[in-house]
């Protein structure tokens, strides 16, 4: 008989949704008549354009900009590994669950079941990342997408925002990232999901089938490597007696949510840190402002922020402390840094626009050339 477990949780999207398409992106006549230049070049070109570009709108003297500069210089991050992103990682059932005989089937979003299985679980769809960078809060890495495509690159700062490939928010989680405690644990929900039959959805962490308000089943394999690998606990084998399982069931319960809980507030943080419009999860839509002003007040230093997140670690405290250190600082935020941070985030699409106007005139992508 199947073991299930239902999970009455709030639904959290595991990331900020992706980024708008490009290709519905409004554009003046005179943007179109950019891109149609742009278009003709070699790629080489378009490359080198791209990427000159985006260094050159780190250059812009504007907080925003420095904090970018100095987010991807930072002596921590510099030295971290950059992964390509791949399939995820699967428990081997030879390992954790021997005496099954599991004969494990990796199923993909090509296949009818998976498809099944994400309209039943996941209704309103899982969150596609595959194209954005990410932070492994479990090996503490960068995981690379595939590189954007220069036009795309060229098109988000005729917009007037950073390249969409969520590189500066990976970097911010990294930086806020320092309860080294919690590895282990990251690490075993970014497992992919194996239901009971031996059948893993790849494409479906751990994390995710948790997350969601459904029931299911968890595979021997999945309970032995959370109790060997996250809690150290080697007394119970496979085949798992029945009257273990809700045991073990609820101690994964408790782990994700702690877990949860100190994710979803540091990667909140990050896709507002240097994104006056970054997109958040529903749960955090409503404090967008006030994640806004938790930056002001740091004057968008991530190690300030992560220090106030050591000592405020959860949301509730977090904004909590949040509310009384605004509240200190007084109406007219009188404090040196306040207005020019605080404006900062509405003048920078202005001036991400402007920069990338000239340096496509210099390159005679405006219909003249200044050289």
């Amino acid at each position: 008989m199947l073991t299930q477990l239902t999970l009455l949780i709030v639904l959290f999207q595991g990331s900020a949704s992706p980024p708008p398409d490009n290709s519905a992106l409004v554009l003046s006549e005179q943007d179109q008549n950019i891109m149609r230049r742009f278009d003709s070049l070699p790629s080489e070109e378009k490359q080198r354009i791209a990427e000159e570009l985006q260094q050159e709108i780190l250059k812009i003297e504007h907080p925003l900009c420095d904090a970018a500069q100095s987010l991807l210089d930072d002596r921590k991050l510099r030295n971290v590994v950059q992964v390509e992103k791949g399939a995820l990682q699967v428990y081997d059932a030879t390992e954790y669950a021997p005496k099954l005989k599991l004969k494990t089937k990796i199923l993909t979003e090509k296949s009818k079941t998976w498809q099944t299985f994400q309209k039943k679980y996941f209704p309103i769809g899982l969150p596609q990342r595959g194209h954005l960078w990410d932070w492994d809060y479990g090996q503490n890495q960068l995981l690379k997408p595939p590189t954007r495509a220069p036009r795309d690159v060229v098109l988000d700062l005729l917009y007037g925002r950073w390249a969409q490939d969520g590189k500066l928010a990976a970097y911010a989680e990294g930086a806020l990232d320092r309860n080294k405690s919690l590895d282990t644990s990251a690490d075993y929900f970014a497992h992919a999901y194996r239901d009971r039959n031996g059948k893993v959805f790849q494409g479906i962490p751990l994390f995710e089938i948790w997350n969601a308000q459904t029931t299911f089943g968890i595979s021997d394999v999945e309970s032995i490597a959370f109790l060997r690998l996250v809690v150290n606990d080697t007394r119970l084998k496979s085949p798992i007696p029945g009257k273990e399982h809700a045991g073990i069931y609820t101690q994964i319960e408790e782990h994700f949510e702690i877990y949860r809980e100190y994710r979803s507030l540091r990667s909140a943080l990050a896709q507002r840190f240097l994104d006056p419009n970054g997109v958040l999860p529903t749960q955090f839509q409503g404090i967008a402002t006030n994640l806004d002003k938790a930056w002001v007040l740091m004057e968008h230093k991530p190690r300030r922020m992560a220090k106030m997140l050591e000592r405020h670690p959860t949301r509730k405290s977090f904004l909590t402390a949040l509310s009384k250190e605004l509240e200190a600082l007084g109406t007219d935020k009188e404090v040196p840094y306040w207005a020019e941070h605080w404006q900062a985030r509405n003048t920078l699409p202005g001036l991400i626009r402007a920069t990338t106007l000239d340096f496509l005139a210099d390159e005679g992508l405006l219909g003249f050339r200044r050289r």
